[in-house]
């Protein structure tokens, strides 16, 4: 693809102030993990292949169903008629959108004997998950190895999102212990709207940009409502001083 054509695609991303040319290099030299392309994952990875992400890699299980076509972009009624398998179609449409992205599907089910294969030579991690043990190891992985993690997840009407920023701050100091996975709502319980999935794909991929362009977040425990319209946000202290801990048995021990 021409430079001509790279510079009319990102030509609004030249203007902003907290991008410009050098930035959006940045973003073309960057690659992304993004496990599970759900609804969070999927909207997550569709914003930064629009946004210029130079590599991706698509990490799931599952393939597409009709349950998944009230929320899930991209997918469509064909896809859920013949199961195909999430990643690899995925991949499909996002490189119709922009061929110049190299793209790694993988079907498979992350777990901590696979995790750093999968994972391995990702500038960061991308959450699109619901499974909660999946979202530990990741998260212990990407502490560990110094690489940064953006948690995200939505159910019913309400969004969530946290950045991992590595050591001094992950997703043990909000909530210490794995919560038990048949104490947590999901969306087949209880039900979801589109928008919770967009706002948190959207945030996510957001933090994703300013990570890898260096204008690290502070790391904040945000919550969106949709349907009420209402957002809280948790600094990473407000959150320990919630459980009572005064050392994360991770991240502050490295």
């Amino acid at each position: 693809m021409s430079d001509k054509i790279l510079d009319e695609i990102f030509s609004r991303h030249y203007l902003l102030p907290e991008l410009g040319r050098e930035k959006q290099a940045m973003l073309l030299r960057s690659h992304v993990a993004i496990v599970g392309v759900g609804a969070v994952g999927g909207r997550t990875a569709e914003i930064l292949v629009r946004a210029g992400i130079g590599t991706l890699t698509l990490i799931d299980s599952d393939i597409v169903e009709f349950s998944n076509l009230q929320r899930q972009t991209l997918y469509t009624w064909g896809d859920a008629e013949k199961s195909t398998e999430k990643p690899e179609t995925f991949r499909r449409r996002l490189n119709e959108i922009m061929p110049t992205c190299r793209i790694f599907p993988k079907y498979a089910r992350l777990t901590e004997e696979n995790v750093g294969e999968l994972l391995k030579g990702a500038d960061i991690v991308a959450d699109g998950t619901d499974n909660i043990k999946t979202r530990y190891i990741v998260n212990d992985w990407c502490v560990r190895n110094g690489v940064p993690y953006v948690y995200a997840g939505a159910v019913g009407t309400r969004a969530s999102i946290f950045p991992v920023l590595g050591r001094h701050g992950c997703l043990r100091c909000v909530l210490p212990v794995p919560p038990d996975p048949s104490a947590l709502p999901t969306a087949g319980e209880v039900g979801i709207i589109a928008a919770a999935p967009a706002v948190a794909g959207a945030r996510s991929s957001t933090l994703v940009l300013r990570i890898l362009t260096g204008d690290i977040p502070e790391p904040r425990w945000e919550t969106y409502d949709m349907w009420h319209g209402t957002h809280s946000s948790m600094s990473l202290d407000m959150l320990k001083k919630h459980h009572g801990m005064k050392k994360c048995e991770l991240c502050d021990s490295l």
